[in-house]
């Protein structure tokens, strides 16, 4: 049974940095959660009404509580295992539908912080799109473009700018066809050994996709979102001539979900990785789905609270000034998030590279091999073809938190 804690007004419930180890709703009283604005670094105080939630993210995602929680009355709380959270949601899905479309619309604005960084500009969404397209052909990416130009097409049949929408689509699938010998060979190279995934009885949703191929693309209405089942998805956010990637996603990640859940066009552009197996929902039968599947429900609602941390991580990567601070950053962040580290001393090695490093900091390749090539000859860490090892972790966080008190 849930365990009542009382508190007095003014006392705190718990403090930002702690270990959250338990879900908390207030049961009478009020309850105030102070945090800090991911952008401006000011504080912003919100408050919990009787029967709501609190501490859940942070408990469901494993990481520390973000916020600091004070009793601004006498107050009653109810405390929660995981356990019996977890209880509580699968004996009522409305609970997790709730909180999945709340941690949706917080995604979203960490996504419209971040997309705040990498561009100025606002057009309407059928002049970007377009706008996408063409920079897909700049780059060569044709078979993106294709993708882009044909729902250009089916989205605005009416436009003024359909010839010339028309003409590019045309350009683009010439532009395949001249390349087809090289698209073939890089199709070869995909993984074709990989065991099936087990997708049990949701496999009518099942749908695969082939290394570089586009789920969806910015600015085109969100008709479906997608759970990975096996392979890796980048989600990348084109920005004047510059392609960024705002996420790399693995099993059991989901994505395409805020702009189905809010009706709302894509911020970002989806694109495989590898080979990849995933289920794909539209709205009707996702909630369907939800609703009668708990389990699933509760997993997507612990997903959402990692992705939901990791963003705001990120935002705070692509804020930072300093270069050498960014790339810092990046370790930190991947010692704090990934669960196949030996931490039984100050050395990591990172299953990454190079390419890795530079999307996540937001850098260009060059400049982030020029930053990681400047941390080696000071002896501070090594670099491999698959893998990077730092020296002493404790080093790189040192040298974050300097600079984030300087911001």
């Amino acid at each position: 049974m849930p365990k009542p804690l009382q508190y007095k007004s003014g006392s705190l419930i718990y403090a930002q940095g702690e270990k959250a180890d338990k879900i908390f709703v207030l049961h009478s009283g009020k309850v105030s959660l102070v945090y800090q604005d991911i952008k401006t670094g000011d504080d912003i105080r919100e408050y919990v009404q009787a029967g709501e939630f609190f501490g859940i993210k942070s408990t469901l995602g494993h990481y520390p509580r973000e916020e600091n929680v004070i009793a601004a009355a006498d107050s009653v709380v109810l405390a929660l295992t995981v356990s019996e959270f977890e209880s509580l949601a699968l004996s009522n899905t409305k609970i997790i539908m709730q909180l999945l479309k709340v941690f949706s619309h917080q995604m979203r604005n960490i996504h419209d912080q971040i997309a705040s960084l990498l561009e100025t500009d606002t057009v309407n969404p059928e002049e970007a799109l377009f706008d996408l397209g063409l920079k897909f052909m700049a780059r060569k990416r044709f078979a993106y473009a294709q993708y882009v130009f044909k729902r250009c097409l089916e989205l605005y049949p009416e436009s003024k700018d359909a010839e010339r929408v028309q003409k590019n689509l045309y350009l683009a699938e010439i532009s395949i066809l001249c390349s087809e010998d090289e698209n073939q060979e890089k199709t070869n190279e995909t993984s074709d050994g990989a065991p099936a995934p087990d997708i049990g009885t949701f496999s009518r949703f099942a749908k695969e996709y082939k290394s570089g191929e586009i789920f969806f693309c910015e600015n085109e209405p969100g008709e479906n979102c997608y759970l990975i089942q096996s392979g890796k998805v980048r989600l990348v956010k084109n920005t004047g001539d510059v392609e960024r990637t705002l996420d790399i996603l693995q099993p059991p990640d989901m994505f395409g979900e805020m702009a189905l859940l809010e009706n709302s066009p894509r911020t970002a552009t989806a694109i495989a990785v590898d080979s990849v197996t995933a289920l794909e929902f539209n709205l009707h039968n996702f909630e369907t789905l939800l609703s009668g599947n708990p389990q699933l429900a509760l997993r997507l609602l612990k997903i959402f609270s990692k992705r939901i941390y990791d963003s705001k991580r990120r935002f705070t990567v692509l804020k930072m000034p300093d270069l050498p601070a960014k790339v810092a950053y990046v370790f930190m962040m991947l010692d704090e998030t990934q669960t196949d580290i030996d931490r039984t001393g100050n050395s990591r090695e990172f299953h990454t590279t190079v390419e890795d490093v530079a999307q996540w900091a937001g850098l260009s390749l060059s400049k982030a091999r020029e930053t990681l090539n400047n941390f080696a000859s000071q002896n501070r860490l090594e670099i491999f073809s698959n893998r990077i090892i730092i020296k002493n972790i404790n080093d790189f966080i040192r040298l974050v938190n300097s600079r984030l008190n300087q911001m």
